[in-house]
This record gives C-alpha cells, structure tokens and sequence, in this order.
C-alpha cells in the first residue's frame, strides 16, 4: 500500500511537471511568434487576443464609412398602370474619396453590385451606418475587374471618413484581415459587421463566380466570412488601410464544399482602374488588336502535323498593332516576353502588366493562312508587338 501511494504521488507530480513544460512550451512558441510578426512588421491574427487589439479601434473608425448600396430598377405595372421601382441587388461600398469642392464624395463596389444587365432604368441609394439614406450616380465601372465607382452630392455623416488606401503588395500570408460590410437584403441587413482572420492565400488565379471578372484577375484569398451582402466592402489591414475588395466566396464545387474560402480585389489591382473612372467614367486599356481563343487540344511543342498549344488568333483588327507585327487568323501563340503560355486568361494578364507604348515580344506558329488553308510546313514566328490605346 506504501508503495504504491508513494507511486501515485510521483505520478501525479510527473503530470504536473508534464503540464507545465506544455504550457511553458506554449507561451514560449506564442512569445516567439509575436516576436517574428515584430520583426516583419506584420500583425498577425493572435493579436486580436491581446492588450494591443488593433480591431475594436479600426472597427469604430471605419464602420461609419461602409454604406449599404442598393441597386433599383424601374418597371412598368400593368395592373396599376403606374412605373414601380424595386430593389434589384444589395451589397457594400467604401466611403474612399471626397469631391473636390469638400461636400459629396465617392464609393467604391462591385460592379455585380450595381449591375442590373441590360436594364438600363437604374437607380442607386447608399445608406449609412447612422441610417442616413442618400441617393447616388453611377460613375463607372469596369466588369474586367468587377469594380465600380457611385458618387453621392450630400456632406457625409460627421462620423464617416474616407477609408486610406494601402499597399497590397506588401501583404503577407498569416498577417491579420479585417472585413467590414453589411451581410443580408432587404430588412434584413447586419450593418457594420466586423469579421477578422487573416491572409490565406495570395495571387489565386482562375477564381470567379458567375463571371465575376471579364479580365485575368489574382485575387486575396482570406477566412475572414464573408457572405451575401459584403460584396464592394473593405478588406483591412491592421493599420486600418484599404487592402481589397471582398468580392466573391467559394461554399463548394462538383466534389468539396468549402469553408472560409473568401476572396478579395487587391487594391493596387484596381487604383489605376478607380482614378480612371473619376476622371473620365471609363477605363481604357492598351490592346494588340486580335480575337483570341484558347487552343487546348495539341502537344506542348509543335510537331509537324499537330500545332502545340496555346492561344489561337481568330481575328486581326485592321490598322492595330497585331496587324502591324505580322500576326494572323488562325496563329497560335505559345510565348509571351520568352514564357509559355496556354490561355487567354494568361495572355490578358500579361498585357494588363504593360502600358501602351510598350512591347511584347511574341513566338507564335503557323499552320495556316488566314483563310484557313493548311500550309506545306509549318512557320515559327518571332514578332514584336507594341500596345497601343485602340478605344478612346
């Protein structure tokens, strides 16, 4: 009996050393962790659970400036006789400019927020975290990267302020995300909800949700939620900067279902894209002049009888800087600037990197003419490309 007393009491005390040593270990890793996210200069998630919580004071300074943006559209009654106007979509915007002459200012959103397809009797109100209702105009938007610019000509509520934009390439995967945005439709609309997680992925490509982007697109992947209604609100970082634009989440596909899979516009993706919507209502790009397709069923390198893959050239607008380079119908484009390629979602991003003026350096097959007749062999084609603005 005395020994085996003796033996619990060692035991016990085993397990007490046990946990100790764990938690030790815990609070160690936890102070090494702070120390690295210190180091970075990045402020990770376990943040929020400390004495320096950023959230609470960038929920209070931002929350104010995230709308409710509600999209009508008029119909005729045929009963009543009488135009209706009816809540068409919901979704955020972000308060991220004042006008010039210091009353009114501008929105940031999504384009699939205040697009309402071919219908063009449109109407837009933005509502306010304080309940402020206004009426605001459409400046423009651009469905290459789903964005879109409102401006209202009332004086903002006292509280509200123009969100500071950051820098998104800066970001680092594990730094802490702060969604801001009004979940839900019609009466039933969350008004500033905050959530928080962080980066969890950067530059994911080939993410899109009923065609949300019309143009290559990387886009910031978090676990803050996001659901129906954040779309067009802010993506924070821990300085309380502009980083993104929640725009889409991911619940599942043909064989997984997700969760915490949300996605954000960067910032530095769309800054040229917003200041050109202010300024003129409309976003111009350099382009080469060509109609292109992606040409999947063919080997990696040509072969005599098989073109490789990559991009076909359908059409060849006349006067553009394609025609000017040698390019026609029916080529196939493998590389761009010296890298393979394979899509046009590649090819446009590649472009959308350049300004007009500049050049591409092109390699390209061809195993027919331009009417679609098959040559004897085949040409490889070394051409250089220079963007131009085609549509002013």
């Amino acid at each position: 009996m005395k020994k085996n007393s003796a033996f619990k009491r060692i035991s016990f005390i085993l397990a007490i050393v046990l946990c100790l040593g764990i938690i030790g270990t815990g609070v160690a890793y936890q102070r090494t962790q702070q120390a690295a996210s210190a180091e970075s200069g990045t402020v990770g998630y376990d943040s929020i659970y400390s004495s320096t919580n950023p959230v609470p004071e960038i929920a209070a300074n931002v929350r104010p400036s995230v709308v409710l943006v509600t999209t009508y559209v008029e119909s005729w009654n045929r009963q009543t006789r009488q135009v209706e106007s009816q809540a068409y979509g919901y979704g955020s915007g972000t308060y991220i400019q004042t006008d010039e002459d210091g009353t009114g200012g501008y929105i940031l959103t999504n384009n699939h927020v205040i697009d309402a397809g071919d219908d063009t009797n449109t109407s837009y109100e933005i509502e306010w975290l304080d309940g402020t209702v206004m009426d605001a105009t459409l400046v423009g938007a651009d469905d290459g990267t789903d964005i879109a610019v409102l401006k209202f000509e009332q004086s903002a509520p006292s509280d509200a302020t123009p969100v500071p934009m950051g820098d998104s390439d800066q970001l680092q995967i594990g730094e802490l995300a702060i969604v801001i945005g009004n979940p839900g439709s019609g009466d039933e609309v969350l008004f500033g909800t905050v959530t928080a997680g962080i980066i969890s992925g950067l530059e994911r490509e080939g993410v899109s949700a009923s065609g949300s982007f019309t143009r290559s697109v990387s886009v910031i992947q978090v676990d803050a939620a996001i659901n129906t209604g954040n779309s067009g609100g802010a993506l924070l970082n821990s300085k309380g900067e502009l980083i993104g634009i929640p725009t889409l989440k991911m619940m599942y596909n043909y064989s997984s279902i997700f969760e915490g899979l949300g996605f954000c516009v960067p910032i530095n993706t769309v800054k040229d894209v917003i200041n050109q919507l202010i300024e003129t209502g409309k976003v111009v790009r350099p382009r080469m002049g060509v109609t292109v397709a992606d040409f999947e069923n063919g080997p990696d390198e040509p072969m005599r009888n098989y073109p490789p893959a990559g991009v076909q050239v359908i059409s060849v607008e006349e006067g553009t800087p394609a025609e000017a380079a040698g390019l026609q119908a029916n080529d196939i484009i493998t590389e761009v600037d010296g890298e393979r390629i394979y899509t046009t979602s590649e090819l446009m991003a590649r472009i959308d990197e350049l300004s007009a003026g500049d050049t591409m350096e092109i390699k390209a097959y061809r195993y027919y003419d331009e009417n679609g007749n098959k040559l004897d062999d085949y040409q490889e084609l070394n051409l250089t490309v220079e963007l131009q603005i085609i549509d002013e």
